[in-house]
Order: C-alpha cells, then sequence, then structure tokens
C-alpha cells in the first residue's frame, strides 16, 4: 500500500476525533459524539501504527525496530528455515539471558559455525531454547543451523534436528 493510503486513514481519523470532541460537548450531539471519537481514535492510531511500522521497518525481515526486538528476544530469523544455507555450528557456550518468551527461555549462544563450504566462523546468537531440549543442550554438542546467503551472522538453530555429541 502507499503512504496516500495512510496519510488519508489518518486525516479521516482527525477529522472523526475532532467532530467526535465537538460532539460530545452538548448533551443534544452527545449521541453521535462519542462513537465519531472512538472511531476516529482507532483509524488514527492505526493508521500512525502501521505506517510508522512500515517507515521504522527496513528493508527485510530483521530490519527496523521491531527486527532488532525480535532478534533480541530470539523469536526472529524462522524464515531461515528451509530457506537458508545448512550447515551445523558446535556450541561453544551458553548463557541464559533472564528473558523468556511464551515461559520458554531466551539463550545466547556463542557458535562456531562449519558452512558446508568454507572456513568455519563464530557467532553470538540469541534464540528460544524448547523446554523439551533444555537437558540435550549443552556446550560441546553440535546443532543444525540455517544461515543467511547474504548475512552469514544471520542464523537461526534447527531444533527438529536433535543435538549430537561431537
Amino acid at each position: 500500500m502507499s503512504r496516500n493510503v495512510f496519510v488519508v486513514g489518518a486525516s479521516a481519523g482527525i477529522v472523526l476525533l475532532f467532530a467526535g470532541i465537538y460532539g460530545m460537548g452538548s448533551i443534544s450531539t452527545m449521541s453521535w459524539g462519542l462513537p465519531a471519537f472512538i472511531v476516529g481514535m482507532f483509524l488514527l492510531i492505526g493508521d500512525v501504527v502501521i505506517l510508522a511500522t512500515r517507515l521504522v521497518g527496513g528493508g527485510g525481515p530483521s530490519g527496523g525496530v521491531f527486527g532488532q526486538m525480535k532478534s533480541f528476544l530470539g523469536t526472529g530469523n524462522q524464515d531461515l528455515v528451509g530457506t537458508g544455507l545448512p550447515a551445523t555450528a558446535l556450541i561453544a557456550s551458553m548463557r541464559d539471558t533472564g528473558t523468556m518468551v511464551n515461559d520458554q527461555l531466551v539463550v545466547a549462544f556463542d557458535l562456531r559455525v562449519q558452512p558446508a563450504s568454507g572456513a568455519p566462523y563464530v557467532v553470538a546468537h540469541r534464540q528460544i531454547l524448547p523446554r523439551l531440549l533444555t537437558g540435550a543442550v549443552l556446550p560441546g554438542r553440535t546443532v543444525q543451523v540455517w544461515t543467511d546467503p547474504a548475512d552469514p551472522q544471520r542464523l537461526v538453530i534447527d531444533w527438529s534436528a536433535l543435538p549430537t555429541q561431537v
């Protein structure tokens, strides 16, 4: 959608908002003032949030403020599963971040990634650790990862493949 659609929606929201304020100022017009105010608020806030998301979101799944928040919480990069480059990664170390998402731990991993072709490299990565794998994921184990071809530091651990011991 173009920005013009959002500008028109936000403008309509502002008009309804002020009409609602005017309408609530008198007992005789209060019957339409409150609904106009509420609809105006929803239009204005909704359009501003959508427009800001598009403007700030950047280009790509992990761009912008929301992408950074997803990365910090360990919920981003799921788009790489099956579409990125497969590799293995040795868990060099791991630590609790003190953050939980949907009652699951977000863990900070230091990984030594071994791509199918090329030299290994080190990545600091945060991701949710499924509860059922808590005891199986330990330093020294190898996990399956999918990496972004454009940015090898961007990856996701594929929990559908169980960790193996080296």
